[in-house]
C-alpha cells in the first residue's frame, strides 16, 4: 500500500502560512474585605437531658433572635449535638453523671457591626466566638475577575503585536483565549481565642478588615503574516 505525498504548501510558499505566536499575561489587584463570615458556638450540660435540651433551646433561640435583629446575613444553625457526660469508677462500670449539649451558628455581616456583633454575641446566648473570616463578596470577587481577564487580554494581544512587529509581520487572527479561573489569596480563618474574647468580657473590639490578593491569567495564540 502507497501513500500519495503532497507538497508542504507553508513550505513552498511561506507567505501564504501564518506564524503563530503564543503570549501570556497576567493582571493582578488587591480587592477589599467588606464582609466576614463567623462562626460561634454555643453549649450547656446539666444533670438530666431534658434540662439540658431546653438550655441549648433557650441559648439558641436568644441568640438567633439576637442575630436576627441585627440583619445578619446567611444565618444558620449546624452541629447540634447531646453527649453523656460519663465518668470512669474504680472498680466499676463508667457512670454518667450528667449530660452536654451544643451547636453552632453561622452568619455572615460587615466589618463595620463585626466588632458590636461579637461581642453582643456573648452576652445573647453564645458561649465561644470560634473563627471569623474577611472576605470580598462573591459579586465582588466575580466582577474582579471580569476586569482583571479583560486588562489580561489586552496585555497578551498586544504583546503577540509586538513579537509580529519585530519578526516583520502583523497579526491577523487570534485563533486561541484561555482564561484560567483567577488565584484568590483568601486570608486565613481567625480563631477568636487570639481577641481573648469571654462570655462575661464582651468588649467591642475595633478588627482591621484587610484585603486579599487576586490575579487572572490570559494565554492568547495569534496568526500572523506578512
Amino acid at each position: 500500500m502507497g501513500f500519495a505525498q503532497t507538497a508542504d504548501p507553508c513550505a513552498t510558499a511561506p507567505e501564504s502560512c501564518a506564524t503563530l505566536i503564543a503570549t501570556r499575561a497576567t493582571a493582578e489587584t488587591r480587592i477589599a474585605n467588606t464582609a466576614v463570615d463567623v462562626r460561634v458556638g454555643v453549649s450547656t450540660s446539666g444533670a438530666a437531658l431534658p434540662d439540658v435540651q431546653r438550655s441549648l433551646a433557650t441559648q439558641s433561640n436568644g441568640l438567633l433572635a439576637y442575630l436576627r435583629g441585627q440583619k445578619v446575613e446567611r444565618l444558620i444553625t449546624t452541629n447540634i449535638s447531646f453527649s453523656p457526660d460519663v465518668r470512669s469508677q474504680k472498680n466499676a462500670p463508667d457512670k454518667t453523671v450528667g449530660y452536654n449539649g451544643s451547636e453552632q451558628v453561622s452568619f455572615r455581616t460587615t466589618p463595620e457591626k463585626a466588632p458590636d456583633i461579637l461581642a453582643g454575641v456573648l452576652t445573647n446566648g453564645a458561649n465561644e466566638i470560634e473563627s471569623t473570616s474577611f472576605t470580598p463578596t462573591e459579586q465582588e470577587l466575580a466582577d474582579a475577575r471580569s476586569r482583571l481577564a479583560e486588562q489580561a487580554t489586552k496585555t497578551a494581544v498586544g504583546q503577540a503585536e509586538a513579537i509580529a512587529r519585530a519578526a516583520g509581520e502583523h497579526v491577523v487572527a487570534v485563533r486561541n483565549i484561555n482564561v484560567d479561573n483567577g488565584v484568590f489569596m483568601a486570608q486565613p480563618r481567625v480563631a477568636m481565642a487570639q481577641f481573648e474574647m469571654k462570655a462575661g468580657a464582651a468588649v467591642p473590639m475595633q478588627a482591621a478588615a484587610g484585603d486579599q490578593q487576586l490575579s487572572v491569567q490570559v494565554s492568547v495564540t495569534a496568526a500572523a503574516k506578512r
